[in-house]
């Protein structure tokens, strides 16, 4: 059991028959809201990141029409670019900045150093930006590591869309 939590059980079992049982009551109520709070996990806000995300900076290259799409299914979150990978990533809090980690690859059809290559990534939301830092692994075990930022994309305007009819 853990310490703090073993004191407060012993403090709740020490109350003498003079300070009466809703003392004790009152006291075995808090131990036990002590011992739910410290039980109980944090959920991390995987909703900051869903959405689709425009590329502003990377430091594989400018790429003004790289865009990532981020699907939330309840802690994990799926990850799909226009430029060739995939990534599932697992999402948390570290310093209230919600952060996603997990692992990805590249399509094997990706020409140059990342084509078939699986990688680490990483996401943290900052304000309205959305930094990544990614690290894949060279052929010889090198690693390699991308970082880039991206933005929310504007909403698509209604002039020009065809009109969607739903079934």
């Amino acid at each position: 059991m853990c310490g703090a939590i073993k004191d407060c059980v012993e403090l709740c079992l020490s109350v003498s028959d003079e300070e009466g049982s809703m003392k004790i009551l009152y006291k075995a109520g808090v131990a036990g809201l002590l011992l739910l709070s410290a039980a109980a996990p944090v959920r991390a806000d995987g909703d900051a990141f869903v959405g689709q995300w425009r590329q502003l900076t990377s430091t594989a290259g400018q790429c003004d029409k790289c865009y990532i799409g981020i699907v939330r299914h309840g802690d994990l979150l799926t990850v799909s670019s226009n430029n060739g990978w995939q990534a599932v990533a697992n999402v948390e809090r570290f310093a209230d900045l919600p952060l996603a980690a997990g692992k990805g690859q590249w399509q094997p059809t990706v020409s140059g150093a990342y084509g078939g290559r699986s990688f680490g990534i990483q996401f943290v939301r900052r304000g309205g930006q959305l930094q990544m830092f990614m690290v894949v692994s060279r052929g010889d075990g090198a690693p390699m590591s991308i970082r880039a930022t991206f933005e929310k994309r504007p909403p698509v305007s209604d002039e020009g869309q065809q009109q969607i009819h739903r079934i």
